[in-house]
């Protein structure tokens, strides 16, 4: 067993409450979703990444117990779990600063959400200006001309409010924010289970991108090559920072990254809890007083 003793010789115990309470903590307000969902009830979705991330990182990568564990997890636990559907967007012209919401239990919380993140991010004139349920939704601005669009793939909604946004005078039109809240989701409320398990053998390539600037963060799993890995983590962190910064780059392992403003720390394992504790480590000795894990999670 991993043995968790910090500098000062802190009980494991109390280090890993304190580091999983952060984890995912801060990973739940970077993606819009409220500390109050994330003490609450697990959604569909949670529950799934929970059983594919934290719950079964014991077993060794690629083993059949390792299967086994997540096979009995989604099916016992995720089952009659709730899929919260609803989702918002928020904008301040002024500024290009965008907050959004999904996966929430109800549209008034989801808009809530929204304006809370618009306002964190800088947005001096919030405005809700989208919110849908069980669909993706995107703004487009051009100064004070903004698009907005809604549809069943971030794809499509992006076209969308950038069509929309030229229609009413852009000549320059970009995407500000798109996200997705459980689409399709009315027909995939019942999980299904893999019927065969993964070949352990296949790449699965995961990639972090972070912009210190703002905090933003981004990330990609499961990917067959590095470069979409790659494209993907940043695309993400595009969405949510201006100057993002590729920062890792891993096949088959579990990445952290942990951050105090500008200063980083970023690490990789086969185990997704070393990672972040070598993330952390390597933030504080960067010269970070107050480190929090942004990211942390396995590629297979």
């Amino acid at each position: 067993m991993m043995k968790w003793l910090d500098s000062n010789g802190t009980d494991k115990n109390t280090i890993f409450r304190m580091v999983r309470l952060a984890l995912v903590s801060v990973a739940a307000i970077g993606l819009g979703v409220t500390p109050r969902n994330v003490h609450g009830q697990q959604s569909f979705n949670q529950c799934i990444d929970n059983c594919y991330g934290l719950a079964c990182s014991g077993y060794p990568l690629g083993s059949s117990a390792r299967q086994a564990c997540q096979d009995r997890c989604v099916q016992f636990n995720c089952k009659n779990r709730p899929v919260y559907p609803f989702g918002a967007i928020a904008y301040s012209k002024p500024d290009e600063a965008a907050g959004w919401a999904y996966e929430q239990v109800d549209k008034s919380t989801a808009e809530n959400v929204a304006m809370q993140n618009c306002r964190k991010q800088g947005g001096a004139q919030c405005q809700l200006v989208t919110s849908f349920q069980r669909t993706c939704a995107s703004v487009a601005a051009n100064g004070n001309f903004v698009g907005v669009g809604t549809a069943g793939n971030k794809d499509s909604a992006q076209k969308a409010a950038l069509e929309q946004c030229a229609r009413s005078g852009g000549k320059n039109c970009k995407t500000q924010a798109w996200v997705c809240s459980a689409p399709n989701s009315a027909s995939s409320a019942t999980p299904s289970t893999p019927s065969t398990p993964r070949d352990p053998n296949a790449p699965s390539w995961g990639a972090i991108a972070y912009s210190g600037r703002d905090m933003g963060a981004g990330y990609s799993q499961g990917k067959a090559d590095r470069a979409t890995a790659e494209r993907e983590a940043m695309s993400v962190c595009a969405q949510r920072g201006k100057e993002c910064v590729l920062r890792s780059t891993f096949n088959k392992q579990c990445g952290a990254l942990a951050a105090d403003g500008t200063i980083t720390g970023t690490s990789t394992s086969t185990n997704q809890r070393e990672a972040l504790a070598k993330a952390l480590d390597k933030c504080k000795r960067a010269g970070g007083t107050r480190c929090v894990p942004h990211i942390a999670f396995c590629s297979f």
